[in-house]
């Protein structure tokens, strides 16, 4: 069932709500929710193994939902967005996805420090360089937001915020999510793009950002991902290992910055901006 297909045709500046008249799946459900990939593969196939087959008695889900960024810093952009659309995971339109698709100078609006902001460049180049026409098409059909009526419960899906995909939403700014609230009137609001797994209640909604996939940058590098219990509306949060040395190595042999494969290996969002910073043509 596809109901969360639209038939606008998004623009870097649009908003898309798709929306279905009845239920996707009768109670009760569970929900596998990711976001962030970067073009991670090992790392997305891990987690969509373990969604299927939890392990320890546990079910499997009903379905799963990503919150945007298929594409960024790894290796494999091409084979992620395959994945994605072979499995027929609903997806909305992530600052990295918008940027790639639409082929612009950068995804976010505020420029990192000097020598983060060359690895970002390098990376969107690269990915962009990299990416097939029909994945970039469906890239830029890519929703800015789905509102899934779920088991009697109300799933608002965005990368970011409403307007920009690059707002940074975490529960260090109470104001921000409850405006959202207001905005979405949603049961359940799932966001990505901060790289920050958290629950949040506030204004009659649960947000949740699942975490990273594909590039962690609190310390810990393993992939993250969330499971929603839509009859409770309780969250689990999970760490999962996977072929990490796989993922670093093919960023290696990529063409990709180098660096990028050190910071995914150790689950940092920066490099070292006490250096001096790099120049592109002293990337690897």
């Amino acid at each position: 069932m596809r109901c969360w297909t639209t038939p606008c045709t998004p623009t870097p500046s649009s908003s898309c709500t798709p929306s279905c008249d009845r239920r996707l799946w009768a109670p009760p459900v569970r929900i596998g929710l990711i976001a962030d990939i970067q073009g991670n593969l090992h790392a997305l196939e891990a987690v969509l193994a373990a969604l299927a087959h939890p392990g320890g008695g546990r079910p499997g889900v009903d379905a799963t939902l990503c919150a945007g960024d298929l594409v960024g810093y790894a290796a494999h952009p091409n084979e992620v967005v395959l994945r994605v659309r072979a499995g027929g995971i609903p997806s909305v339109v992530g600052n990295q996805d918008q940027a790639v698709g639409w082929g612009l100078p950068r995804a976010n609006r505020q420029p990192a420090a000097p020598r983060t902001e060359i690895l970002r460049r390098a990376a969107l180049e690269w990915t962009q360089g990299q990416l097939h026409a029909e994945h970039r098409a469906y890239l830029r059909g890519l929703p800015r937001l789905m509102r899934l009526p779920l088991s009697d419960r109300s799933v608002t899906v965005l990368h970011a915020g409403i307007d920009t995909l690059d707002d940074w939403l975490t529960p260090d700014d109470p104001p921000a999510l409850e405006a959202l609230a207001r905005r979405l009137s949603s049961d359940v609001v799932v966001l990505g793009h901060t790289h920050r797994p958290f629950e949040y209640r506030c204004a009659g909604t649960l947000f949740i950002n699942p975490g990273p996939v594909g590039r962690s940058v609190d310390g810990d590098p393993r992939a993250s991902f969330a499971v929603l219990d839509l009859d409770t509306l309780q969250a689990d949060f999970v760490r999962l290992d996977y072929d990490l040395p796989g993922a670093t190595d093919a960023i290696s042999r990529s063409g990709l910055p180098g660096e990028l494969s050190v910071l995914i290996a150790q689950g940092r969002a920066a490099c070292g901006e006490g250096r001096p910073p790099l120049t592109l043509k002293e990337l690897p």
